[in-house]
């Protein structure tokens, strides 16, 4: 499986950038994970025909990982009734907050399909499952398998162990560490790049790349944090750069 990185700020961009979503590709599939500002254009630089998305998935419904869904019915709902977009795009997100899940559709751009822990979908042979995080809106991370090959994304959460089990022994972990501990507070909804190291320690893996980067930090602050836990394979999410699992 191939995972490009299409954005990678939160909660907003920072000049130039995009915030989360990303596009994993095996082979004739794609999927488009998370889908918030400025990922519809970067999408279009990797896929130039619509049709050519397998589904969508999307962790919750904040707007840093959904707002260009808004964008995307149109082109979709437009390219339909043009004849030049054939299907429906299947899409899998929270149910809630409900306002945000109505306002989604447009026509028939989509095929919604609310999701929960116990969802498991099967795209073309590649197996995903969910786990529910700890966020203030309904969120999920997510696992994606292929032939042994997995990739787990975490979704926007503060520490849980249960994600340390959810993520354990997996070949890839896309974490969010985009903050630093000294910026953590008992209320902070987020993973300091710290704790990302620590549950990906605690979880035996072997390759972590951190997303989710506050647009006020420095990169390579993030990185030092992480690397004085993490011994294995780090690196920082880049735009346009593809990762292989």
């Amino acid at each position: 499986m191939k995972l490009t990185v299409l954005g990678c700020y939160g909660p907003y961009p920072k000049a130039g950038g995009a915030c989360s979503g990303y596009l994993l590709e095996d082979k004739e599939i794609k999927i488009l994970v998370d889908c918030g500002n400025g990922v519809l254009s970067r999408f279009f630089q990797h896929c130039h025909d619509i049709n050519e998305l397998d589904a969508i998935f999307i962790s919750h419904l904040h707007p840093d990982h959904m707002s260009d869904l808004m964008v995307m019915k149109y082109a979709i709902g437009i390219g339909q009734m043009q004849g030049k977009v054939k299907q429906s795009i299947p899409i899998y997100l929270p149910s809630s907050p409900k306002e945000d899940y109505d306002r989604i559709q447009y026509n028939d751009a989509f095929v919604r399909h609310m999701i929960a822990e116990d969802t498991e979908v099967n795209i073309k042979g590649i197996k995903i499952n969910f786990k529910k995080t700890n966020h203030p809106v309904e969120c999920y991370g997510m696992s994606f398998e292929k032939n042994g090959k997995r990739l787990v994304y975490s979704g926007d959460t503060k520490y849980f162990p249960e994600l340390e089990v959810f993520a354990k022994n997996c070949d890839l972990f896309l974490c969010e560490g985009g903050i630093l501990e000294k910026d953590i507070t008992e209320n902070t909804p987020h993973l300091s790049a710290k704790q990302a190291a620590e549950i990906a320690l605690n979880a035996n893996l072997k390759r972590v790349v951190l997303t989710h980067f506050w647009p006020e930090t420095r990169p390579y602050n993030l990185y030092a944090e992480a690397r004085e836990v993490f011994p294995n394979i780090l690196e920082l999410a880049e735009e346009g750069k593809a990762y292989f699992i």
